[in-house]
């Protein structure tokens, strides 16, 4: 056999068991992370979210900018000391607090700022309809058992395509990367047992 074919097709294997690996892995991490945010509870969800919210504000100055990852690490570090389920329901929520400026546009905000008597409950309100919007996705594309896979499916396909939403649409999510797709389902879905809980 040419030398040149056996090198391609050893790459070509080697391409697909990584890949394969790579599935394994994400799908692990999205069941941990869904565990973590399950078990914390309502109370314990809307106490984690909001010491995550203001430790972003205080700590990370991210009033109008997303917060930077590294200090969104510390502030988990700071707020979950070395409790590991709070660390990884942490992760969701400080993907979910950089990608806001990204699912929320400024006429949204402005919007919401205006009639807003509690800005950040209005927000939350609202981040939490577009979770819902991307749960029902989930939903239309034939939710399976397998909860993790289903997610990683989903947001694998559309870290793929190219999304786009008009100025102050509230019924469209935008092309997002693949690890904010999956923090806003696992926080949504993670809480829906509660009555939707406390979601960023």
């Amino acid at each position: 056999m040419n030398s040149a074919l056996v090198i391609a097709i050893a790459c070509v294997v080697c391409a697909i068991a990584g890949s394969a690996h790579a599935e394994r892995d994400r799908r692990a991490y999205i069941s941990r992370a869904l565990t973590a945010v399950r078990s914390l509870g309502a109370t314990g969800r809307t106490k984690l979210d909001r010491d995550m919210y203001t430790a972003a504000r205080t700590r990370c100055r991210a009033d109008d900018i997303a917060p930077a990852p590294a200090c969104l690490i510390e502030a988990a570090r700071g707020v979950c000391g070395s409790d590991a389920t709070c660390l990884v329901a942490a992760d969701v929520i400080a993907t979910n607090l950089r990608g806001t400026n990204e699912l929320l546009d400024d006429a949204t905000r402005m919007r919401i700022l205006r009639k807003a008597s509690d800005y950040r409950a209005d927000l939350t309100a609202e981040l939490v309809r577009r979770y819902a919007l991307l749960a029902a996705e989930l939903v239309l594309v034939g939710r399976r058992a397998d909860e993790a896979a289903a997610i990683d499916e989903l947001c694998t396909h559309r870290d793929r395509e190219i999304r786009a939403c008009a100025p102050d649409a509230t019924a469209c999510i935008p092309s997002v990367p693949w690890s904010r797709c999956v923090a806003m389902l696992v926080w949504y879905i993670g809480g829906s047992a509660s009555a939707g809980g406390s979601t960023r």
